[in-house]
C-alpha cells in the first residue's frame, strides 16, 4: 500500500508539472496551480519516503522490495536528489518572478524528473524478489 501511495503522488506531481507546463503561456495561474499541486506532491511523497527509510524501519518494513542492484538504487536516488533540489529552485524562481532562470531551469527539470518518476516505477515493487 505504501508503494501505490508513493507512486499516485509521484504520478499527481508528474501531470501537475506538465499541465503547468502546458499552462505557461495560456492562463498563469493555472500553470501556478498545476505547478504548487506537483510540487506538494513531490514533497509529501519525499519526506513520506525518507520517514519510513530513516525514521520508521526501512522501506522494506512498508513492503517496498528494490528490483536493482544497489548501486542502481543509489543512482537512482542521487538523481532524485538533484531533481528535488532542481524543482525547489523552479518553485522559488517562479515564484520571485525570476524569469530568465525559471524558463532555463524547465530544460533540465522537466526531463530529469520524468526519468526519475519511471525508473522509480520499475525500480521498486511491493512483493520480496
Amino acid at each position: 500500500m505504501a508503494l501505490f501511495f508513493v507512486n499516485s503522488l509521484m504520478t499527481l506531481s508528474v501531470l501537475g508539472f506538465y499541465t503547468g507546463y502546458f499552462f505557461r503561456k495560456v492562463d498563469i495561474t493555472k500553470h501556478r496551480i498545476a505547478n504548487l499541486i506537483g510540487i506538494g506532491s513531490n514533497l509529501i511523497a519525499a519526506v513520506y519516503l525518507l520517514c519510513i527509510k530513516y525514521l520508521l524501519g526501512g522501506i522494506s518494513e512498508f513492503q517496498i522490495y528494490p528490483t536493482a542492484p544497489d548501486f542502481v538504487i543509489h543512482t537512482h536516488r542521487f538523481f532524485a536528489a538533484i531533481s528535488l533540489v532542481l524543482m525547489l529552485v523552479m518553485g522559488y524562481t517562479g515564484w520571485k518572478r525570476k524569469r530568465n532562470l525559471h524558463v532555463k531551469l524547465h530544460y533540465i527539470f522537466l526531463p530529469l524528473y520524468t526519468i526519475v518518476y519511471i525508473s522509480g516505477l520499475f525500480l521498486f515493487q511491493s512483493k520480496p524478489l
